[in-house]
């Protein structure tokens, strides 16, 4: 071997490293976001011991009926921002209009109530009464756990 062949290796080598780790931070796998819903899935099927068919299925309602949730929200947020804007401004109306604003407001939460009703009902031909309270519950504790992972996230930095 000469005398260059081994610096050229080592350069090569250290190139090949550098390169990789770089390729890595640009391309660093699932966001935080995806593993929750993927760790979510897995825990559901697990739980709800469904079939492959039956699988399928229920996550393609459940994301319809997320899609629908996330339109609401949507709205609600987008409704929340210009009543704030509009309350800062201390624009003065009269009561009916706070009313009515109220109310609207109050609906959003309503149509959010009705949409995951729904959904729950529309199960029936897929789920077990018991599977579907499974979900239910599931549900419920599982962002509970999230919220609390968060929180307790929040707190250690």
């Amino acid at each position: 071997m000469n005398k260059l062949t081994i610096p050229f290796l080592f350069f090569l080598f250290t190139i090949t490293i550098l390169y990789g780790q770089h390729d890595e931070k640009q391309n660093h796998g699932p966001k935080p976001l995806e593993k929750i819903e993927q760790w979510e899935k897995a825990k559901l099927i697990e739980m709800l011991k469904m079939n492959e068919e039956n699988s399928v299925r229920f996550f393609a309602r459940r994301n319809e009926h997320q899609n629908k949730m996330k339109e609401i929200l949507d709205q609600r947020d987008q409704f929340m921002n210009d009543l704030s804007k509009e309350l800062h401004e201390g624009t003065k109306q009269n009561d009916n209009s706070y009313k009515d604003k109220l109310d609207k407001l109050l609906n959003f939460d309503s149509r959010l109530m009705k949409e995951k009703e729904s959904f729950l009902r529309s199960l029936n031909d897929l789920l077990t009464p018991q599977q579907i309270l499974k979900l239910a519950v599931f549900e419920i504790k599982f962002r509970k756990e999230i919220r609390e992972k968060l929180l307790e996230r929040e707190k250690n930095k």
